[in-house]
């Protein structure tokens, strides 16, 4: 399985519903709060390009909010 990254914020309902998602069906990520952790904010919107959260990096592809359809398609290939 890829790694799964997720840049988040504890204020976003959807990044904490992605989170209790993912650990639901036992999928293990590393979650980055982009509010303590300005490396991940730098990263977040420097090298991603991205401005909102969640953002969630599985392997090289790159998912913006929480879309379960999109999310599982994704978990599917990583198998």
């Amino acid at each position: 399985m890829a790694e799964i990254r997720i840049y988040s914020q504890p204020s976003c309902p959807a990044c904490n519903e992605l989170k209790e998602y993912l650990i639901g069906k036992g999928v293990q990520f590393t979650d980055y709060n982009i509010l303590e952790d300005d490396k991940a904010l730098d990263e977040m919107l420097h090298v991603h390009k991205v401005r909102v959260t969640p953002l969630v990096i599985i392997g090289d592809k790159k998912f913006i909010g929480f879309d379960v359809e999109a999310l599982e398609n994704a978990l599917a290939e990583n198998r």
